[in-house]
């Protein structure tokens, strides 16, 4: 009796299955042991799940691969054997295996800096790759990566190329095929289809592999060429366009709207006339709250920004918008959130925007915008001017010994050259400066005269960011304009800073803002909660401005908000007081009480206060969608 021999449109696949299988395997303990402790490994429940759940969402991945060559194997036995196929099958086996090794390395020190599955936000750093390469050179982790990734995927490449090939030799072409066979391919068709779509009563989703309260376990069973996809190919649909804009009138206290502009513009009328304060915004690199002394950090990094905090108007609830620097500085002067399919910075084409230059400009005011590093990063040098500055000042304007790193000149040389830029305009005219800061970007370029005795880099770089701040404000004292000028401090973003119980990593988005301005506001620590949408609007209040606010910004002084909504790429958060929600475009929602660090969701406990923060975070940022997709945000 003859053994059966498995065709080779089972055995091939069935093959090349295994050893992706194994390579992701080995990819998932690298990630795991890079961010744990591997020891954990043996001892916990939760840490097998995990890897257990890591194998479906490997085996749907590599099935998606597995289609096309499965299929073309089993058409080709009816025909004569082709050397294209089978060339075209061993080549396409090994980009993509090669392919999944490259994102697989890729996503290790993505996940560590975001704790986060790498999704499609990576891709916007596809249009600074000068940039891209300069970070991998500096950077001894990135460059080690780097190098692991050429040497495996070349590696890889080599031996699948040549494992297919070998048995491709044996493929005999034109046959008869038995009725067995025929079984045998309708079995690994549904084995092929069951394994892209899961075993599960519903399609395999991300929100399967959140099975336990460790935010980075629930994100090391997902693959991260499925997040990259999905994130990629998702499409933002969060609820209807009427609901969305009607809520977010209610939620905002929009009662008459100006609807040949946008649902949202409203007049905003002052009961006098303008102070036409100079106004100075300063969005600082990654800075986050968990920085701060004032914030409870008790490593003193920030002694210029903690004694800023006592003597200006001090948020002590300020999230950005999003986690990106091109979030911060579009989200600061234009109030609208940061959009997961959107970046207004890069969009085709661009649209002009209301906001803090537009409104300044139209009283009178000149705009000017300080950039350290090309202007080419984040296309800042085209929607910049665009949308209402006067200058733009970037590295093509410094002399080319200051640039240390690959974002430009040193924080404190930026400022050195706005005090200088700033003395030149007008007396007369009232300014209107944007200074962007970078040097608290890894890899960090700190300047060689900056002494310090803090070890650890990451803190050296907030500690210089800091004392460049201290030197900027004590020379800024001895201008002319500096009582008659409003600081505004933001961060452009947070950083992963500390313990994190939830996947968000709240320290990305928990940000000092502060009003600083000794001889016209005073000191006073706010409570309210704020975001990077509301500096605009609560600037005019400030300054009894009357305008058209076209925006989802709210001037929080008037009208509190009660809660705050922000984003991490591909979720959405919101707090109040007590509570986390947290949603997650892949699939699932949750909700934390983040004030007492409790790490299990209560969204079924609490449903009244879910479907609270869920409307105002979904509906706001709904409605910007709206507003961007239909060019709804010009002041015409």
């Amino acid at each position: 009796m003859n053994r059966f021999k498995f065709p080779l449109f089972i055995s091939l696949p069935f093959r090349i299955y295994l050893i992706g299988l194994v390579i992701l395997f080995i990819l998932r303990l690298a990630l795991f042991a890079y961010v744990y402790d591997l020891s954990r490994l043996l001892f916990n429940k939760d840490v097998f799940t995990t890897f257990l759940i890591g194998v479906q969402f490997d085996t749907s991945v590599l099935c998606y691969i597995l289609v096309t060559p499965f299929l073309l194997l089993f058409i080709q036995t009816f025909f004569q054997r082709s050397k294209f196929i089978n060339s075209f099958v061993a080549i396409y086996f090994a980009f993509f295996v090669m392919l999944l090794i490259f994102i697989g390395i890729a996503d290790i020190p993505y996940f560590k800096f975001f704790l986060n599955r790498i999704t499609d936000a990576a891709l916007q750093w596809i249009g600074s790759l000068s940039i891209v390469f300069e970070m991998i050179i500096l950077n001894k982790a990135n460059l080690i990566f780097t190098i692991v990734a050429l040497i495996c995927c070349v590696g890889s490449f080599i031996f699948i190329l040549r494992t297919a090939k070998k048995q491709l030799l044996t493929n005999e072409g034109k046959r008869s095929i038995s009725i067995k066979e025929v079984g045998v391919f309708i079995a690994g068709a549904f084995m092929i289809f069951i394994g892209i779509r899961g075993a599960n009563e519903q399609p395999l989703r991300q929100g399967d592999a959140f099975h336990c309260n460790d935010p980075l376990l629930n994100q090391i069973g997902l693959n991260p060429a499925y997040t990259l996809l999905r994130s990629y190919f998702t499409r933002v649909n969060l609820m209807e366009s009427n609901e969305a804009i009607n809520n977010t009138k209610a939620i905002l206290n929009i009662d008459t709207s100006l609807e040949g502009i946008s649902p949202f513009a409203r007049k905003v009328r002052s009961d006098s006339s303008m102070h036409k304060y100079n106004v100075v915004l300063i969005l600082m690199e990654s800075m986050s709250a968990n920085y701060l002394e004032a914030f409870g950090n008790k490593n003193h990094l920030t002694p210029n920004l903690d004694s800023l905090c006592k003597s200006s108007w001090f948020f002590t609830n300020a999230y950005s918008a999003g986690i990106h620097t091109n979030n911060g500085v579009f989200s600061s002067l234009f109030s609208l959130p940061a959009l997961k399919r959107i970046r207004p910075m890069s969009t085709v084409p661009l649209l002009k925007y209301a906001g803090i230059p537009y409104t300044l400009k139209q009283n009178g005011y000149k705009t000017i915008f300080f950039c350290p590093h090309s202007e080419s990063f984040d296309n800042i040098g085209v929607f910049i001017p665009l949308n209402h500055f006067d200058l733009l000042y970037s590295n093509k304007d410094y002399p080319r010994e200051k640039n240390i790193g690959p974002f430009g000149v040193p924080d404190d040389y930026l400022f050195d050259v706005a005090l200088k830029t700033i003395d030149e305009q007008k007396s007369t005219q009232p300014f209107f400066a944007t200074i962007l800061t970078a040097s608290n970007h890894e890899p960090y370029s700190i300047p060689t005269y900056f002494k310090s005795n803090i070890d650890k880099t990451a803190h050296r770089s907030v500690s210089y960011a800091d004392w460049a701040i201290g030197k900027f404000i004590n020379e800024a004292k001895s201008k002319p304009w500096f009582d008659n000028t409003i600081f505004i401090f933001s961060a452009d973003h947070g950083l992963n800073v500390g313990e994190n119980t939830y996947e968000m990593a709240l320290s990305y988005n928990h940000i000092p803002i502060l009003f600083y301005a000794p001889k016209i506001l005073g000191t006073k620590q706010l409570n309210n909660f704020i975001g990077q949408i509301d500096i605009f609007p609560t600037l005019m209040g400030l300054m009894n401005t009357t305008y058209t606010n076209n925006t989802l910004g709210t001037d929080v002084i008037s009208k509190p908000r009660e809660c705050m909504y922000f984003s991490a790429d591909n979720k959405i958060g919101c707090v109040d007081s007590t509570f986390l929600y947290v949603y997650r475009f892949e699939g699932g929602e949750g909700l934390y009480k983040y004030k007492s660090g409790d790490a299990k969701d209560v969204k079924e406990e609490f449903k009244s206060d879910f479907e609270r923060l869920r409307r105002n975070a979904l509906s706001q940022t709904q409605a910007a969608e709206f507003m961007i997709s239909n060019n709804k945000v010009e002041l015409k």
